[in-house]
């Protein structure tokens, strides 16, 4: 791994780690170059006995739009091992954020969507500043929920009308009345609330605070959590290895016209 990032930044003040996505041209989008360094990132503070807490930000005018459609695409996968591969390098990617020992706070602005989600979601507490606009789209385009977190975030009725509508339109006070943040702050102040909640985090017993997260967390998985996930997981292998119609058309407008044409065509498909 490189020992300068590309894609994020990373630094270390007064006891908190902060791991900022820098790709601000393409909305901060997942790819594998930004992951890799991401884990590597959260890694060494994980590693580091001086870091008490871990705040996740973005550059620009997004926090993230999700996976990168464009690397998907140019990966080509056909076969159910390369699905199998790309879905569940994606979906360990999330959950090492929620298996994290140390506290993590996600600072959202901007577009929020589908993986982006996910990975805030998997923090222990997200801030959202009234920009901030949620979304989780696949079902619109034949796509798949990688870590399917909403729903024990949210509850089932708002997971559904999330997941199974595609709306990627939630604004941030919508997001609060869901569970899928803790607060929103007004535009500009996301960064500085999550800082103060993690210097709260940071303040506390670092021994505690590690076995409390661990207790609320196991908790989570003797109800099952685990075992869903890995449900959620194997349909979204199950949903992208058998391409839908939606997904074909969606990749073949995508292929000759560029993504934007694409997302087009999909947000016209409600109003026909």
């Amino acid at each position: 791994m490189p020992e300068t990032y590309t894609a994020i930044k990373l630094s270390i003040e007064e006891g908190i780690g902060h791991i900022t996505m820098n790709r601000p041209k393409q909305l901060n989008a997942l790819n594998s170059v930004m992951m890799n360094e991401m884990l590597h990132a959260l890694i060494a503070l994980e590693n580091d006995a001086g870091v008490k807490a871990i705040v996740l930000s973005a550059e620009g005018r997004a926090f993230s739009a999700g996976f990168d459609l464009k690397e998907s695409a140019a990966k080509k996968p056909t076969t159910l091992d390369d699905w199998t591969a790309l879905l569940e390098a994606d979906f360990a990617f999330i959950m090492r954020f929620w298996d994290c020992p140390k506290p993590t706070v996600s600072a959202v602005h901007g577009y929020c969507l589908a993986g982006a989600l996910e990975l805030a979601l998997a923090c222990d507490l997200t801030v959202a500043d009234s920009t901030a606009i949620f979304g989780e789209p696949e079902v619109r385009f034949g796509s798949a929920i990688v870590a399917l977190l909403v729903p024990w975030i949210a509850g089932p009725k708002f997971a559904k009308e999330l997941l199974l509508t595609g709306a990627d339109d939630i604004s941030a006070q919508r997001a609060l009345q869901m569970g899928l943040v803790n607060q929103v702050v007004d535009e500009g102040r996301a960064l500085a609330r999550a800082m103060q909640l993690a210097g709260a985090m940071r303040s506390a017993a670092a021994h505690s605070v590690r076995l409390t997260k661990q207790a609320i967390n196991r908790s989570l998985d003797i109800r099952g959590l685990r075992e869903s996930l890995k449900v959620g997981l194997d349909t979204a292998l199950l949903i992208e290895a058998n391409m839908s119609p939606e997904r074909i058309e969606f990749n073949r407008i995508r292929a000759g016209e560029g993504l934007k044409a694409a997302i087009a065509w999909r947000n016209a498909q409600g109003n026909t």
